[in-house]
């Protein structure tokens, strides 16, 4: 009965997730991100929170010194 209880309150509280963000980036890139977000925990998990903190604005993305002009637009 304790497992059924358990179960039943793990389900009600996680989030149904159904869309997908997909994102092509070299091998190199891809490689480095794992192995820098497995510190953190599974690479979904970290980029899942990279883009709710993105939406919540608790992120905030520097320009680089070589901007892409597409990407930032600064006066």
């Amino acid at each position: 009965m304790f497992n059924e209880t358990k179960f039943i309150l793990i389900m009600a509280t996680t989030k149904l997730k159904s869309a997908f963000l997909v994102v092509r980036v070299t091998d190199k890139t891809r490689t480095k991100f794992h192995n820098k977000a497995q510190k953190h925990g599974n690479p979904s998990e970290v980029l899942r929170e990279i883009v709710e903190a993105f939406n919540d604005d608790r992120l905030t993305i520097q320009p680089p010194v070589n901007r892409k002009e597409s990407l930032y637009h600064v006066s």
